[in-house]
């Protein structure tokens, strides 16, 4: 009977460590809400360099996700859709973290993933936007400045950063 308690233990333990970077559903205060969105420069899928600071006078949604992501699985698509809805107002950067671009690249293709993938390859944008949890949105308003923040899936997702995505386009 110990030895069951002690495997069931284990694995929780195990669970726990493989999904550390999995987070439940968190909206609201950031750090760097209200603040200047760090900048910063990643290559795409294709090798070219995209900065942040060319998206200046859009609004910019952030992505902060990884292949082994089970809930990155779920946004993804509502974020897809989100870019295709407002392509002329706002840009979907899906930042991969720490992954090699062939493992992404595939991911991409067999997923039909339709937003633009930057890869950071070392962690340091997502060190810099404090992603320690995974799907992170964070919107970006048309003067680079933080809006949003939300980590994991909640129902009426989409609905709700819709609604922040709306309000930052009727502000101008």
């Amino acid at each position: 009977m110990k030895i069951k308690a002690l495997s069931l233990t284990l694995l929780v333990l195990l669970a726990s460590v493989v999904f550390v970077q999995c987070s439940g559903p968190r909206i609201g205060e950031h750090r760097l809400m209200g603040g200047l969105a760090p900048q910063f420069e990643l290559s795409d899928l294709e090798g070219r360099t995209v900065s942040l600071a060319q998206f200046r006078g859009k609004i910019v949604m952030l992505d902060f996700w990884a292949t082994w992501c089970g809930p990155c699985r779920i946004s993804m698509p509502i974020l897809d859709r989100l870019q295709k809805e407002f392509s002329n107002d706002m840009v979907l950067l899906a930042v991969n973290l720490r992954e090699p671009r062939d493992l992404v690249r595939d991911y991409v293709a067999r997923q039909n993933v339709r937003s633009r993938v930057v890869l950071d390859l070392e962690g340091n944008v997502g060190e810099e936007y404090e992603s320690d949890s995974i799907p992170m949105q964070v919107i970006i308003d048309q003067e680079g400045v933080v809006q949003h923040v939300s980590v994991g899936v909640i129902p009426r997702m989409e609905e709700q950063l819709r609604t922040e995505i709306n309000r930052l386009r009727n502000s101008n």
